[in-house]
């Protein structure tokens, strides 16, 4: 679930070590989505609202994904709007958590080189729990909600 979209090729510039480069990427794409979001969250609101809602997941057997709403949940939760985020996917906020605790998470990755392998193990265990309790909330809400 770790988000890296700085191209390879770019990122290397940064340094020839490979976690290295993946904490900088890490650090990088994280900063860049908060701060994407933080920018154009009415912007982005306002745009989705254009667009009609389309889930293959819903489309295929019926029922939201598991993730369904969570971008318009961080544009709520870029305006401070906590209720209207756990409203549209509860997990979104715990997702928006861990992108933001990337970012001290990697900067001390990069300060101090022996504590990166360590952070991935602790990037990696977050990343893994979070996405059981995205699924295990979809299985609840699909009982819930039939």
């Amino acid at each position: 679930m770790e988000i890296a979209i700085i191209p390879k090729w770019l990122i290397k510039y940064l340094s020839n070590d490979y976690y290295r480069q993946n904490d900088f990427n890490i650090l990088i794409s994280n900063s860049l989505i908060i701060i994407f979001f933080l920018t154009f969250k009415n912007v982005l609101i306002d745009f989705l609202g254009y667009i009609p809602h389309f889930c293959l997941i819903d489309k295929i057997i019926g029922v939201e994904c598991p993730v369904c709403g969570t971008t318009r949940a961080f544009c709520e939760l870029s305006n401070g709007n906590l209720n209207n985020a756990y409203y549209l996917n509860a997990t979104s906020i715990l997702v928006a958590l861990f992108f933001i605790s990337q970012i001290p998470l990697r900067l001390i990755s990069l300060i101090i080189e022996n504590k990166s392998k360590i952070i991935n193990i602790i990037s990696k265990f977050l990343s893994r729990s979070i996405l059981t309790i995205i699924v295990l909330n979809w299985i609840i809400n699909l009982f819930i909600n039939n």
